[in-house]
């Protein structure tokens, strides 16, 4: 791969992985270190020669082209020719990068994301592997929110953080978090409202830890930590979607097209997901929380303790309504709520 603007962030010897975006940018998104192992890039172009255009295929070439957004982690290398754990260890820090970025914007790009892996030797940058990551799905109302610079600089202090998170020897280990997490990415590409809010409940869950038979109500009170204690109808209101989807009752909301009904679906979907991802976001930027949300164990000790410590722990909540501030339902038409879909 071959521009005049490749020499400005991949030097001969280097390898590289990046994720290619096309979202919509507000503000001036300077080049460069953002963080000790990560870059950014906006409206730069990477320009795919014709060599690479028939391994990428046409249409994945001009998808790429057109990316105005690429989070990058690099390194020099002794041996840029070949694919190697090097490749990996780039990769996992990029993908890292990007969940930061989800963790700190609610962006839909344009087509799928890309990841790109490989080096640069005698003025040429290579492509030595590719995949693509499903898109976040745009909010009815506020489909394509911009990125804007602070989201970059959070986005890379998250990665950071994951990075280090991913070594930190934890009593007990991190795979909750880790697994919490993963739902949460997954449940911002999928199409269905209904699946994504059940699954932004399940990683509140993730961080509740609710005894059994008693899911409901600790759904309510122990979000009181996240968002305070003004929301417990709410929160009921959102574990009894949840409740419905987990045991396929979701006729309850959709046999039949009602718009005031699909409309409070999509607020409560807005809300539960921002619940979750501001919480996740803290959590995995604070190192100092790691301890008490790594594991079951942690998380059993740090529900037990008194709700004044757990709250000096965590810090202020939330104000969960924040997600809705700009809801306007009259720019969603019925065929957005699924009016032309038939229920069977």
């Amino acid at each position: 791969m071959t521009s005049g603007d490749s020499a400005v962030w991949i030097e001969d010897g280097e390898k590289y992985a990046l994720v290619g975006l096309n979202v919509k940018i507000d503000g001036h998104i300077p080049p460069g270190k953002i963080a000790p192992n990560l870059w950014v890039l906006a409206d730069t172009p990477f320009n795919v020669p014709p060599h690479w255009q028939e391994w990428l295929g046409s249409i994945r070439a001009q998808e790429v082209e057109d990316c105005n957004l690429f989070l990058l982690s690099k390194l020099a290398s002794l041996t840029p020719d070949v694919l190697d754990d090097e490749n990996q260890k780039l990769q996992q820090r990029v993908w890292n990068f990007y969940v930061g970025l989800l963790l700190a914007n609610t962006f839909a790009p344009a087509h799928r994301p890309v990841m790109l892996t490989g080096s640069r030797r005698d003025g040429e940058i290579d492509i030595r592997q590719q995949q693509h990551f499903d898109s976040p799905v745009p909010c009815l109302f506020r489909r394509y929110p911009p990125v804007v610079p602070e989201d970059i600089r959070l986005a890379a202090q998250l990665g950071e953080k994951l990075d280090a998170l991913a070594t930190t020897p934890l009593a007990g280990g991190h795979w909750r978090l880790f697994r919490t997490l993963h739902i949460y990415t997954e449940a911002r590409t999928n199409g269905d409202i209904l699946d994504r809010l059940h699954q932004y409940c399940r990683c509140i869950d993730g961080l509740i830890l609710p005894n059994a038979g008693e899911t409901k109500r600790q759904f309510k009170s122990r979000t009181e930590l996240f968002i305070g204690p003004r929301h417990h109808d709410m929160m009921g209101e959102l574990y009894d979607i949840r409740s419905a989807v987990e045991h396929l009752h979701e006729n309850r909301y959709l046999e039949s097209f009602d718009r005031a009904i699909r409309l409070d679906l999509v607020k409560k979907e807005a809300i539960v997901e921002h619940i979750a991802r501001t919480a996740l976001a803290r959590i995995v930027g604070d190192d100092t929380l790691w301890p008490h949300f790594a594991n079951t164990s942690a998380l059993a000790k740090f529900w037990e303790l008194a709700a004044v410590e757990r709250q000096r722990i965590w810090g202020d909540p939330i104000d969960p309504l924040d997600a809705i501030a700009d809801f306007d339902p009259k720019y969603i038409h019925d065929g957005k709520l699924g009016a032309h879909i038939r229920s069977s």
